[in-house]
């Protein structure tokens, strides 16, 4: 398998849940926050003081606080922290300036925000809560079934980065789409082929958690384009992370644009659905862990020992288990055996 690398200085830019969430207009911002799920996500990835700010204010009747007040709730060593606080809440939208009628400057905590985050802190709203529950399922599966299921379709994405003929046959257009959208593969211009770019062997080295949330990133830049409501996708993403892992949702409620992103979800291992038509689906690990900065679980690979062998005539030998995109990319597959793969590195196989 040759490999090809397109020289890219730039350097591949994963951003986070709130760097993300600052780009989106405020049209989409204020759609958000008209849902506990999104705003309760949002709410547990904000800085320590921001969270503090929030909480001091969110059961508070009076409308404005003055921002001389918040300076007080903080001592002065901690100014840049406060300074933090301030930019992502203001950032986010979730606070405003307002110039109270004494003249001085006062803050004003996001009216939809605050009553969406009171409600999802009291338990009710559009959370896990309200996704129907439904009765055992005779097909039930089990959270080792959900990881092997999740694992093995992102690796098949993995596989066509790469070029590897093992594993990459059910990728559909959808997928190589946001893959050429996101910069991560590119075409030859005279037969088509797809190759890896620099920013896709960036994107190897990543872990996979910050591989599916950047990967979402991409895909969700698309999703206006192919007539999808932003909205609704984010404020699903959202509501998955808050599901229990090995427990089966219904379907059945959902609109026809949730139940769209749904099937793309599906084919990125963030949920299972036995079929497409049928009304339940379980969230994988990976979907209950992408907006968390903080995994509740561990995450799919886990670190398993090996050995990498490099002979003076450019033979690399691998024993492990574990699949190695990297090495996949660069080197030509001499012979695979159990627990042992030969490699070779070549002019070709690195131009």
């Amino acid at each position: 398998m040759a490999a090809f690398v397109k020289s890219v200085n730039k350097k591949l830019a994963c951003k986070d849940l709130l760097a993300y969430v600052k780009t989106l207009t405020p049209s989409v911002l204020e759609g958000l926050y008209n849902h506990p799920a999104s705003c309760l996500a949002i709410f547990r990835e904000l800085p320590d003081f921001a969270k503090h700010y929030v909480m001091r204010i969110l059961f508070v009747e009076q409308v404005m606080v003055k921002q001389n007040v918040v300076a007080t709730w903080i001592e002065k060593d901690y100014a840049n922290e406060h300074l933090d606080a301030i930019k992502a809440l203001t950032g986010l939208h979730i606070v405003h300036e307002h110039m109270q009628y004494c003249g001085l400057p006062a803050w004003k905590l996001n009216e939809s925000f605050k009553k969406s985050l009171q409600i999802a802190l009291m338990g009710g709203g559009n959370g896990a809560n309200s996704l129907e529950m439904l009765p055992p399922d005779k097909y039930a599966k089990d959270i080792a079934f959900l990881d092997s299921y999740a694992q093995e379709r992102w690796e098949c994405i993995l596989h066509y980065i790469v070029q590897s003929k093992e594993g990459s046959g059910g990728i559909s257009r959808e997928v190589t789409e946001i893959l050429l959208h996101s910069g991560l593969v590119s075409k030859d211009g005279v037969n088509s082929d797809t190759f890896i770019t620099a920013a896709g062997f960036q994107f190897l080295l990543l872990d996979i958690s910050s591989q599916i949330w950047y990967f979402m990133i991409r895909y969700l830049e698309t999703v206006e384009s192919r007539g999808m409501n932003i909205v609704e996708c984010l404020t699903f993403m959202f509501q998955l992370s808050f599901l229990t892992l090995g427990k089966d949702y219904s379907s059945d409620k959902m609109s026809d644009n949730q139940q769209r992103f749904l099937q793309h979800l599906r084919e990125f291992g963030l949920v299972y659905q036995r079929k497409r038509k049928c009304q339940r689906f379980y969230p994988t690990r990976l979907a209950i862990n992408l907006t968390s900065s903080t995994p509740k679980d561990i995450a799919l690979e886990t670190h398993k020992q090996g050995f990498i062998m490099v002979e003076t005539n450019y033979r690399v030998y691998a024993y492990t288990d574990f699949q190695i995109w990297l090495l996949q990319a660069l080197l030509e597959k001499v012979s695979a055996l159990h627990l042992l793969r030969g490699s070779q590195l070549t002019r070709l196989s690195t131009s």
